[in-house]
């Protein structure tokens, strides 16, 4: 889910006045090439700038044992040289042109994102046509940025006790979908991925039939779908991907998990299994996650950290993706917090959720805060194509976006409190508790 953003009331009223006439499902025109690449063209003329994001169908989701996290250091690979652009070359010849970029990876996706003036189209263009099929993965390069993801993974995983728990919670809630795994991947995996092993996988994925391609911005569309054809025309279309088959089985019980490490507080999460965003029920859910978790209003902040002091802060969410996964409660206990009592306080509110239901101003900040954060999101020509891209690969297409606020106005209160009752049971919970080494449990 993109990141929350909080503006001022009249703002958002602008933003919702003014968005059917600026941004229209009309405006944005749909191609396809012979080999499968799916282009999306957006124009807005309000600044001499384009957006050019690259989407494609490939993240933890789609790996094995043996080679996950995979997914995400192709990623890092994406900037490490082709036969044409050597390691580098990539940033340097963007920010030279007056441009900037970022990439991400997910559990459903991977992206690339371009920023730049509009007379850097072509070569902007150029450049991502040659690595999505010219990489060459030159042997050094390969093992000094596996280097990277080893100590990313350290760094941000092993030696961060929110994280490790996070992973075993996460492992032990979900047992044989991909999600089981996180998008870094297992350590003895990233030592042990094999060089012809890792150019399959990108030969897979990487291919134009697997990935869809948003321009927004200031173009002439006629003139940049010649540029697109003209450099993404002859990559020739790669195999069909595997399907994702698995689907995770029912929990039958509740699950409890135990860590034990160096810390000077404890760490706390619970997870309850919830569906894909396609779901009806992920909007219920997803407001529920508002008056449940967001901002000091929230319930459980409210119980947790002002009322009881058991917690220093409180967070978490739906899991907006392909397949169903987990909605999260993360708490930071204070030190010495008794998490008996605050795993007490959480099932208390929970409870009242689903006997109750949430209250008629609750739901409505949460109708706002959903407001807020599309419509922010929709006032930039990076924030259109991020949102163009988002819901073609999570909701099988973009026209999704120019409808899923009448899917937050049809949810009703009764229906947040059925998700409640439906998700929020003892058998589809498990608990992580990490407790510093020698602390009570």
């Amino acid at each position: 889910m993109l990141k929350k953003i909080t503006t001022a009331g009249a703002a958002l009223v602008l933003c919702a006045a003014l968005l059917p006439a600026a941004f229209r499902k009309e405006d944005v025109k749909v191609h396809k090439l012979d080999n499968g690449l799916k282009i999306l063209l957006l124009e807005d003329h309000g600044i001499p700038n384009v957006a050019l994001y690259t989407f494609f169908h490939v993240g933890s989701r789609n790996e094995r044992p043996g080679l996950t996290g995979v997914s995400h250091f192709i990623e890092h690979m994406m900037f490490n040289g082709t036969k044409k652009y050597g390691p580098g070359e990539f940033d340097r010849t963007m920010e030279f042109s007056g441009g900037s970029n970022n990439a991400f990876t997910g559990d459903d996706m991977t992206g690339y994102t371009d920023w730049f003036p509009a007379a850097a189209l072509e070569a902007m263009i150029a450049m991502e046509a040659d690595r999505i099929q010219g990489l060459i993965f030159e042997p050094k390069v390969l093992e000094s940025e596996r280097g990277v993801v080893a100590s990313e993974r350290r760094m941000g995983v092993e030696n961060n006790n929110d994280a490790i728990l996070g992973e075993n919670v996460r492992a032990t809630a979900i047992m044989a979908h991909p999600y089981h795994w996180d998008v870094i991947g297992w350590m003895s995996d990233i030592l042990s991925w094999k060089r012809d092993e890792i150019i399959a996988y990108y030969k897979t994925y990487y291919a134009p039939n697997n990935a869809v391609l948003i321009l927004v911005g200031d173009f002439q569309g006629a003139k940049a779908l010649d540029l697109l054809k003209k450099y993404y025309a002859g990559i020739p279309a790669g195999p069909l991907p595997p399907a994702v088959t698995t689907v995770e089985p029912p929990q039958i019980g509740p699950k409890q998990v135990l860590v034990r490490k160096e810390a000077q507080a404890p760490s706390f999460t619970l997870v309850y299994h919830t569906p894909a965003c396609t779901s009806p029920e992920f909007y219920p859910l997803n407001i529920l996650e508002s008056a449940l978790l967001n901002g000091e209003s929230s319930r459980l902040y409210r119980r947790l950290v002002r009322d009881e002091q058991l917690a220093i802060n409180v967070g978490g969410g739906m899991s907006e993706t392909i397949d169903p996964q987990l909605f999260t409660i993360d708490v930071k206990p204070r030190p010495g917090a008794d998490l008996a009592r605050l795993e007490a306080v959480i099932e208390e509110e929970l409870a009242k959720v689903k006997t109750a239901g949430i209250t008629a101003r609750e739901f409505q900040k949460a109708m706002n805060e959903v407001k807020n954060r599309f419509y922010a999101g929709l006032q930039t020509i990076a924030g259109k194509a991020g949102q163009l891209g988002h819901f073609e690969i999570y909701y099988g297409g973009y026209e999704k976006l120019f409808t899923v606020m009448d899917a937050y106005r049809a949810v009703t209160l009764p229906q947040v409190q059925d998700a409640a009752k439906k998700y929020f049971t003892e058998n589809n919970k498990t608990v992580g508790r990490l407790v510093p080494e020698g602390g009570a449990k």
